[in-house]
């Protein structure tokens, strides 16, 4: 690989970690004031992630298609540790009044892991669809030369 291609899937790994693990932070600091699991939540890491990707795809760093999902998912499985840890580090266990002292971090754990299932099948879902539409992109391509 030459150092171009080098430097510009570095940038794009580096870049996808870095808007989804803040986006992802920011939202677990709104979420420790309202408790409350939305749809947006649900849409937000997901379409954050595919409007960041289609601007770099669409821009100079030409890598392969495959290679800007790997990013991606590999950003979101950090930002799932990045949202456990500030929700773990906020965790109030005198709010939950008679319940054993383990019972609200697995009420955490419990919450994470249904959500990210969640995120995880709209990001599968979206990305089937991009793929979709890529080698549709692909053979109209193909078929006007």
């Amino acid at each position: 690989m030459d150092k171009n291609k080098h430097s510009s899937v570095l940038l794009v790994a580096l870049t996808n970690l870095l808007i989804i693990c803040l986006a992802q932070y920011f939202y677990a600091l709104m979420l420790i004031d309202n408790n409350v699991v939305t749809i947006f939540q649900l849409f937000y890491i997901p379409l954050i992630s595919i409007t960041i990707n289609l601007l770099l795809w669409s821009s100079r760093f030409k890598i392969k298609f495959y290679l800007h999902w790997i990013f991606v998912y590999i950003s979101y499985f950090f930002s799932i540790f990045i949202f456990y840890f500030i929700n773990y580090i906020n965790v109030d266990s005198i709010k939950w009044g008679d319940f054993p002292p383990g019972e609200a971090y697995w009420d955490l754990f419990l919450y994470v892991f249904v959500n990210s299932m969640l995120q995880l099948s709209i990001l599968f879902f979206l990305n089937i669809a991009t793929c979709l539409l890529y080698k549709i992109i692909r053979r109209s391509d193909y078929t006007t030369i």
